[in-house]
């Protein structure tokens, strides 16, 4: 995954944390984003980088702001490690 599309993803995701609302304007965004995250993802990086799809994925999924709000910063905390880990 290109960096420029690796900070496009972490700023998508962290502005529907930040605002919930814009989880329906985003969420076609993030999506190839996601899925390109988890082809592209280095051999031994597959596990996480399909954990954070999970986690972002989750939180388009549930409705409760609390669950939402939980799943999108479990992702967020994963994705910055994962891309500092694989930028090395």
């Amino acid at each position: 995954m290109e960096q420029q599309h690796q900070q496009t993803l972490t700023n998508l995701v962290y502005d529907i944390y930040e605002d919930p609302a814009l989880i329906e304007e985003h969420q076609p965004l993030i999506q190839p984003l996601l899925s390109d995250l988890v082809a592209s993802a280095p051999a031994g990086f597959e596990g996480m980088a399909t954990m954070i799809n999970t986690h972002v994925s989750n939180g388009f999924k549930f409705k409760n702001p609390k669950i939402q709000k939980f799943e999108l910063e479990s992702g967020l905390l994963k994705l910055k490690t994962y891309f500092q880990k694989i930028n090395r």
